[in-house]
């Protein structure tokens, strides 16, 4: 009876301790401070007002470097399927080119990822700004091109946007010394 007791003490702490915790969200007060710092205040707040469900800024920027990959992911997809179509010896250069930017890009986000998951703010900051340099670099080469594919330019600029976001929370978390 006894331990019947105490595993129903334990279980209704357990209870009230996850309760408490699971409760706490990303405030708008914390978006606003986040969004304020970045390039498209109104893309953030949009994309962070979606994603107010993250328990911590450790969550926010795990959901946010996901996001920033599955777009990645999308565009390096719809860039070999550009290649693969047959365009122009000029465009599929630029395409190619492109798609290089992408596949490190993915990379990385990857190594972002691995970076937060290890406490590292410092080395996701410096991942997310290379990810942000191959998005980047890949609108340079298709805007020179006389027929650009809309979604490599808009997915390319989002992903820019979102880079943006996460090199803000990256900069909220704490440092490895």
């Amino acid at each position: 009876m006894a331990a019947n007791l105490r595993n129903n003490a334990f279980l209704s702490s357990l209870m009230l301790i996850l309760l408490i915790g699971s409760s706490y969200a990303i405030t708008s007060s914390e978006m606003s401070t986040i969004c304020d710092k970045t390039l498209d205040r109104a893309f953030c707040l949009k994309f962070l007002n979606s994603k107010s469900a993250s328990p911590n800024i450790q969550a926010l920027a795990k959901t946010t470097l996901d996001a920033t990959q599955a777009r990645a992911t999308q565009t390096s997809k719809r860039l070999q399927s550009i290649i693969d179509g047959g365009v122009d010896p000029r465009s599929k250069l630029a395409y190619r080119s492109c798609m290089d930017e992408y596949e490190n890009t993915i990379e990385n986000l990857e190594e972002a990822v691995e970076h937060l998951a290890s406490g590292d703010g410092f080395g996701m900051n410096m991942k997310v700004s290379a990810a942000l340099d191959g998005a980047d670099t890949c609108l340079d080469d298709v805007k020179r091109l006389r027929s650009v594919d809309a979604s490599v330019v808009n997915n390319s600029k989002g992903i820019k946007k979102l880079c943006g976001i996460a090199l803000v929370i990256s900069n909220m978390l704490p440092r490895r010394s």
